[in-house]
């Protein structure tokens, strides 16, 4: 009923419901009028049907990207944008710790063993998922019970609308104290993730195929059940091997570790299906042969297991596996990486993509929205979850003119329609089959050289005409007068000239490099001071609206401590996650910056001042005749940035600054310089 309003909303009033709580709605009034709803009735009506039976959302870490410090007011804004959305299979992972307390202690493990165990808020999901253990814990218990209590009311509130969550199983990790009682048992470290420190990874991992392992899995379905409740139709993820290769690529070895997983769960549940991610696959494919991937799928009944082919709009994973061997699946979007908001989507792609399996493959029971990170690049999701109630391919240009005008109101101006055809040319026609594009200058670690500053090699790049952005960032700006009261409008203008900065910054620093290797001291530093005055105006701009703050962020985290202890293990729990991540035995970071983001607070009190120190780096060795030393300032870096991890400034939580006329202003210093922004960007 929900998704059917939802659509009333969008086809016959052209309105809009952001999925940014910050972002605005534009509802339009006049559609709810006995006039207007008879007319719609005697024109037909509208009516739409499911084309699959489930719509999937969450990725198994946005939990702990998006989610970690919401109260309940936010969960319960996210829902209800899940019902008009038609999403009916929602992952259900809070409070899940809870349970798992009451299951450890039937087996005779100490809250210290356990406690030693769980990392901190931000990390759950790197825990759940055998990742690490233990890491920027502890976990304080009064975060557990709260988030029992609030999992209650997410359950209520998802079955109230009809939909069926999805609860966590046992895929074998368990705490490093069980290892040390039951040494006869097998259990042995998860492969190493990351590189992290061994205090930190890696999990210890049972055996699927050890008796007790039945005995953990079946206990915790039950204890599960009986905490949260049940439903008629019971979704389990597990996941084992994520992102580690299993001990050994026997199929026979491979069928039985799934049969084992799957009996557990039935067991305690005989109605229970396994909702099993398959980037996997993906992320190892040199071990993933399909004769592995065939042992693995076909260990579960027929009809028990269901994938989720997770990064589908750019690699899907069906094709290559003759549908899975027979598995049912979920055809999903991942989109984003680390909850970074670099406006990007392969928007060709996701407007046709999914009917090709819906066409040709018996497999597929579901569409899925798996983001990383949430509230970014609504524009992708809108069109993503009208899968659920479509079988013909979007026509894309005409949608999009659509979405613009849904966004904005009917006095949307023509300029504003050119603006969102030159984005859909541009940043949401991703054709590169990049993994990430995370990367852009302001919160990149610096660095001399692409791969100095690019996680896992990953440098600073385009997929697209930067100045088809800088125009469409003029067209909005243009459409102001018009739409200048307009929340979303707001939104987008900001979105937009971020994006335009974000990319500028490239050249100013590749231009900045090439002036220190050629000694050329003066024009380095003036390269130097327009990067520095780029991340200034950066700031501005987005301290002008809510939905670019990490003020609240922190606030929210705040929030969420009994004490002022909790509080700032918190707040240290989300500014490690969004500066180093984690650190590697060596001292440097594997995944340092994973979790950007270009927001006003962290470019001001993180970004610009790390950029600052490097600068000041370049300008003494050119004066000292001294040669760059990048393992020195790795470690400078590395320094800089925990402390600012465990830094407790306050920042600002309320906007500051008028969007348009900082953009008007931002427009007019850098507009026109997308040609050299191109060159500079492509060269590097």
């Amino acid at each position: 009923m929900a998704a059917g309003l939802h659509w009333f909303l969008k086809y016959a009033c052209r309105s809009s419901v952001s999925w940014n709580i910050t972002g605005g709605n534009n509802i339009d009034g006049s559609c709810f009028t006995s006039a207007f709803l008879e007319g719609l009735e005697q024109q037909g009506g509208m009516r739409r049907e499911r084309s699959v039976p489930w719509h999937y959302y969450q990725n198994v870490v946005t939990p702990s990207y998006s989610m970690t410090y919401w109260s309940w007011d936010r969960w319960e804004a996210e829902i209800d944008w899940m019902a008009l959305q038609g999403i009916n299979l929602p992952l259900a992972f809070s409070g899940q710790e809870y349970v798992w307390q009451k299951v450890w202690d039937q087996f005779g493990l100490t809250e210290k063993d356990v406690a030693e165990h769980f990392s901190g808020p931000s990390f759950l999901a790197w825990n759940r998922m055998g990742n690490l253990r233990g890491y920027a814990g502890p976990l304080p218990q009064s975060y557990i019970d709260d988030q029992a209590v609030l999992q209650r009311r997410i359950l209520a509130r998802m079955r109230s609308f009809g939909m069926t969550p999805v609860f966590p199983a046992f895929a074998g990790f368990v705490p490093a104290a069980l290892a040390a009682q039951r040494p006869e048992l097998n259990i042995v470290r998860s492969e190493n993730w990351c590189n992290f420190p061994d205090q930190y990874c890696c999990v210890h991992l049972l055996d699927p195929l050890e008796p007790v392992f039945q005995d953990i899995g079946s206990a915790f379905i039950k204890a599960l059940r009986d905490v949260f409740g049940s439903d008629s139709v019971s979704f389990y993820a597990a996941d084992t091997f994520n992102e580690m290769k299993p001990p050994t690529d026997n199929p026979t070895y491979l069928t039985n570790v799934t049969t084992a997983i799957y009996k557990a769960m039935a067991t305690a549940d005989p109605q229970a299906k396994w909702l099993m991610q398959a980037w996997l696959f993906y992320d190892k494919q040199e071990f993933w042969k399909p004769p592995q991937i065939k042992a693995l799928v076909t260990g579960v009944p027929k009809g028990a297991l269901v994938m989720l082919d997770l990064y589908a709009e750019v690699s899907p994973l069906w094709k290559a596996t003759e549908s899975f061997y027979g598995a049912d699946f979920i055809f999903c979007m991942l989109h984003n990486f680390g909850g970074n908001i670099e406006m990007y989507g392969a928007l060709p792609a996701v407007a046709h993509l999914p009917q090709e399996p819906l066409q040709n493959s018996s497999g597929m029971i579901g569409i899925g929205m798996c983001p990383e990170g949430i509230e970014q690049n609504p524009i992708v999701y809108d069109l993503m979850s009208e899968w659920a109630f479509r079988r013909e391919p979007v026509p894309l240009g005409p949608w999009v003119a659509d979405y613009a005008r849904r966004r904005y109101g009917p006095s949307t101006p023509e300029d504003a329609l050119k603006a969102w055809a030159l984005l859909l040319g541009s940043v949401y026609n991703a054709t590169d089959s990049h993994t990430d594009h995370s990367r852009d200058i302001p919160t990149s670690r610096p660095g001399l050289t692409p791969f100095e500053i690019g996680l896992w090699g990953l440098r600073p790049q385009l997929w697209y005409n930067p100045d088809q952005v800088v125009e469409a960032w003029g067209l909005l700006l243009q459409s102001a007068p018009h739409l200048g009261t307009v929340q979303p409008f707001l939104y987008d203008l900001v979105d937009v000239g971020r994006q335009v900065l974000s990319k500028l910054a490239t050249a100013m620093w590749n231009a900045t490099a090439e002036e220190y290797t050629a000694r050329a001291a003066a024009r380095m530093q003036a390269e130097a001071q327009r990067l520095l005055e780029l991340l200034d105006d950066l700031e501005e701009l987005l301290a002008t609206h809510s939905g670019f703050l990490l003020g609240p962020r922190l606030a929210e985290a705040r929030a969420a401590g009994h004490t002022s202890e909790e509080s700032g293990l918190y707040e240290w729990n989300l500014r490690t996650q969004l500066s180093v991540w984690g650190t590697s035995p060596k001292g440097g970071s594997e995944v340092e910056d994973y979790a950007n983001r270009e927001w006003a607070g962290l470019i001001s009190s993180y970004y610009k001042p790390r950029w600052q120190a490097w600068l000041n780096r370049l300008r003494e060795d050119l004066e000292d005749g001294r040669m760059y030393d990048a393992e020195e300032w790795r470690m400078d870096s590395l320094s800089l940035t925990l402390n600012w991890a465990h830094s407790r400034d306050e920042l600002p939580q309320t906007p500051h600054g008028n969007s348009v006329e900082v953009s008007k202003r931002l427009f007019g210093k850098y507009a026109g310089t997308g040609a050299d922004m191109s060159m500079l960007v492509n060269s590097a």
